[in-house]
């Protein structure tokens, strides 16, 4: 397992409760990254073999090894469209190995964020003007509040990542996590319930 796919794991697991208050066993999640030039509003890349899951795809805003870059940790969904070969682009690319792939381009403001109380659906852009003015009795919760999940609940022990190999495709990461992802999320009752525990003692 890479280094991404070791990260990817402990960034799901941090959104356990929130799957479980939601009722969802298997949920699709995959950690994404949003860039765009200068000027231009921010977009996501999604690979087709992830759109063709048909599926509502579960995400939270990271770099390439899936180590977040939100300090919000927010859950978003991208729900599924089944029209969406038509309707957003597929653009041709290549990988710093010289792997030809193809990816399309979404705009950020497709996703919606989950709150992790309530379940309920935020639109993007009304979600990021809520955290531009929270409501003034909310305490953001830090990243220190929450103990090392690798080490506590899934005996992670991070990888060399595998991205200098000249034999790396990056979507066949994904591929192979989808084949073993049932190994480990027997124990999403395990760490959700622990991860409850935290939540209350930090309130």
């Amino acid at each position: 397992m890479s280094t991404r796919q070791e990260n990817q794991k402990i960034l799901m697991a941090t959104h356990l409760p929130t799957f479980k208050r939601l009722k969802i066993a298997d949920p699709y999640f995959i950690a994404k990254s949003a860039c765009a030039p200068p000027g231009e509003a921010l977009k996501m890349q999604f690979f087709p073999n992830e759109l063709k899951q048909g599926r509502d795809i579960y995400t939270e805003l990271s770099d390439f090894n899936a180590v977040s870059e939100d300090p919000t940790h927010t859950l978003y969904k991208l729900k599924h469209n089944p029209f969406y070969a038509e309707e957003y682009p597929l653009e041709q690319k290549t990988s710093k190995s010289g792997n030809d792939y193809e990816v399309y381009v979404i705009p950020i403001e497709e996703l919606v964020a989950i709150d992790k109380k309530t379940g309920k659906e935020i639109p993007y852009t009304t979600y990021q003007d809520y955290l531009k003015n929270p409501p003034k009795e909310e305490v953001e919760t830090k990243p220190a509040d929450f103990p090392n999940f690798a080490e506590e609940y899934l005996g992670v022990g991070l990888k060399k990542k595998e991205e200098d190999d000249p034999k790396y495709v990056p979507w066949k990461e994904d591929e192979e996590e989808l084949k073993n992802f049932p190994d480990w999320l027997n124990t999403l009752d395990r760490i959700a319930s622990a991860l409850e525990k935290i939540e209350k003692k930090i309130k």
